[in-house]
């Protein structure tokens, strides 16, 4: 199998050349055969074409979606959207025309993040539809039966039933087919029950046709065993919402079978990586199961990133820009000098107030002049700058991060500078919930100091952010919620320190997006396991201590800082899942298979209302878009 990165790159010309749905009007429609283009010799390169739709907005960089915001659509991002922007964690603070009140819990017909996701969903089932159909046919001139193309099917079903995954969490009446629709035919509405049932016969299909291929580990960036019995989990975790009775010793069967796979290795020897830190930042590729020379394989399904060939305004660019933007920050030195040091760690090291300029460093008395009056003139400059109070924090040292001196504007609210996360874009859209942030274990009263390392990207009242959001608006920025961003555009080395070599600070980065984790396996097993689905107590409360051990480190003498749980409750575990899996896409669908979503349960702004307030049963699933509605003749959502 090609590398997923060189497969990618050679399909920029070839990806729009055939098995690709008309997506202008999105209509359901697969593409009329007669305009099929040759693609014969050329599998490998349509094969791509269906994870660059996962990875990032079109070929080329042209949206798929017609006439629509490219990254909006990318399917990590139109995921946050529905997932992440209603909850408790995260807010959207701008575009209004395009995010009505998703905000509030709230969607409509015609609201464009809605079309967003359902547009990215249907576009990726139909291109792995595609795909199947005419690998199977034989119409790319290599046979079905070839242990490459098989390979190949199976995992185009694999990430076709991850997108119809969403479509369950998301509708109940789903436009659903497979590669035995005939091409040219509208896919049906079916039930959800059907719908749910369908996936996961596709899922143990394929789950049993890799065990009798060998269960062999995919090349880095593709699916194999591992991510179809992820898949299965969690869509037989939310069985209850889906097809109305729970299916948990399927859910836990499947965690079992990946945590023997994959849950050894490591600093605890469970599979997990060393650092939290280190599974979101630019090298997270290490963490990537398939990846050459990993020796932790925590991120079991990942969306490759790379600088500067594969990049997108989604996956770890999103979660870094949409969190940031430098305020109120600039940097600073101690003392002014006219030397210029690329390291600002050997400028403190000097660790001297002023710095002779010798007369033998220069070639000729006037340069030397120069040196001299320049130096004379930063200090008259540095000494009337500390006597202007309005001035005067500019030259004063508030913080060295990283090893750079900065000074933060005592006028400004929220400090905050790209540069600590290594961005070279910030958009300031983004702000945290107040019931979210008071989920985690804080030592003071202002919420601005932990033990668990989940949080150390965050800022908080420390850096002069509101914890509380007196708004989910643009303008109030910095005074309506605490920044909580967990990737950063920094190389970790596996104990979480910074690597010596680090990427430009560029506004699109390079690392991946970790769609499913080990450490989502370990807490949906637990899960499963209080729902009785299989297991032991002693088990789910073994799988959920992993996760906390990792979070909270060691010490300096490599004493373990958290203490074990001895006993877990339902509640315990959806707050640790909060905690782990913050702004990976699980927070809506989580909420309502625990009958959360409308009643049980507030948090800031839930119904438009400050304080919360209960939302309306339908809002449980999205609308379809109305322009959908009207190209198909779809039947609405229930309740709309």
């Amino acid at each position: 199998m090609k590398s997923f990165l060189k497969s990618i790159i050679a399909i920029g010309a070839i990806a729009t050349m055939g098995l690709t749905s008309c997506v202008d009007d999105l209509n359901q429609q697969s593409p009329d055969p007669n305009q099929i283009s040759d693609v014969r010799g050329k599998i490998d390169q349509v094969f791509a074409n269906i994870y660059l739709s996962f990875a990032t907005y079109g070929p080329n960089g042209n949206s798929q979606v017609h006439e629509f915001d490219g990254g909006m659509a990318s399917f990590q991002r139109a995921m946050f959207i529905a997932e992440e922007i209603p909850t408790d964690e995260a807010c959207w603070l701008w575009d209004p025309g395009d995010y009505g009140q998703l905000n509030y819990g709230y969607a409509t017909t015609t609201l464009n993040a809605a079309y967003g996701f359902y547009s990215r969903l249907i576009i990726n089932i139909t291109l792995c539809n595609d795909f199947i159909r005419n690998a199977e046919a034989g119409n790319f001139g290599v046979s079905a039966t070839d242990p490459t193309v098989a390979d190949y099917i199976r995992q185009a079903k694999t990430l076709r039933s991850a997108c119809y995954f969403y479509m369950l969490s998301f509708y109940d009446k789903i436009p659903y087919a497979d590669e035995q629709m005939e091409t040219g035919t509208v896919a049906p509405q079916l039930p959800r029950a059907t719908v749910y049932e369908n996936v996961k016969a596709t899922l143990k299909e394929v789950i049993a046709s890799y065990q009798e291929a060998g269960n062999t580990t995919p090349a880095y960036g593709y699916v194999g065993v591992d991510v179809a019995d992820a898949i299965l989990a969690k869509l037989t975790l939310n069985a209850e919402v889906f097809r109305g009775t729970g299916d948990y010793q399927e859910c836990y069967q499947a965690c079992d079978r990946i945590i023997k796979r994959l849950g050894n290795g490591g600093h605890y020897n469970n599979g997990l990586a060393y650092s939290y830190q280190g599974l979101f930042g630019f090298n997270n590729d290490q963490y990537v199961l398939g990846n050459p020379g990993s020796s932790v394989n925590e991120i079991i399904w990942t969306i490759p990133q790379n600088y500067p060939n594969l990049l997108s305004y989604s996956g770890a660019t999103f979660l870094i820009a949409a969190w940031l933007g430098t305020n109120g920050v600039q940097v600073t030195m101690p003392e002014p000098t006219t030397e210029v040091y690329d390291d600002p760690a050997e400028y403190h090291a000097k660790n001297q107030k002023y710095y002779d300029i010798e007369r033998s460093s220069y070639d000729n008395e006037e340069d030397y002049n120069d040196a001299v009056k320049e130096y004379e003139d930063a200090v008259a400059a540095y000494d009337e700058t500390k006597k202007d109070a309005s001035k005067k924090w500019q030259v004063e040292i508030s913080e060295e991060i990283n090893g750079v001196y900065y000074s933060f504007d005592p006028s400004a609210t929220g400090w905050v500078s790209q540069q600590w996360y290594n961005a070279g874009d910030g958009w300031k859209c983004m702000v945290a919930r107040r019931t979210f942030v008071t989920k985690f274990d804080w030592e003071d009263t202002d919420y601005s100091i932990s033990k668990d390392r989940r949080v150390a990207n965050w800022q908080t009242s420390k850096h002069g952010f509101n914890l509380d959001n007196k708004s989910l608006v643009g303008d109030d920025w910095g005074m309506n919620g605490y920044l909580t961003p967990k990737y950063t555009n920094w190389a970790y080395n596996e104990d979480g320190t910074l690597s010596a070599n680090q990427p430009d600070a560029t506004a699109q980065v390079g690392g991946d997006y970790a769609v499913i984790r080990l450490a989502e396996i370990y807490l949906t097993a637990a899960e499963a396991i209080l729902q009785g689905g299989g297991g032991s107590e002693a088990e789910a409360l073994r799988y959920v201590n992993y996760v906390r051990q990792r979070a909270y480190g060691q010490d300096a003498n490599g004493k373990d800082i958290y203490t074990p749980w001895t006993n877990l409750t339902m509640e315990d575990l959806q707050d640790e899942r909060c905690r782990e899996l913050y702004g990976e896409n699980t927070r809506r669908t989580d909420l309502i298979r625990w009958n959360l979503w409308c009643t049980g349960y507030t948090w800031d702004w839930k119904g438009g209302v400050k304080a919360g307030t209960n939302l309306p049963e339908y809002t449980k699933l999205y609308p379809i878009p109305s322009r959908v509605i009207v190209a198909s003749d779809y039947e609405q959502t229930t309740g709309y």
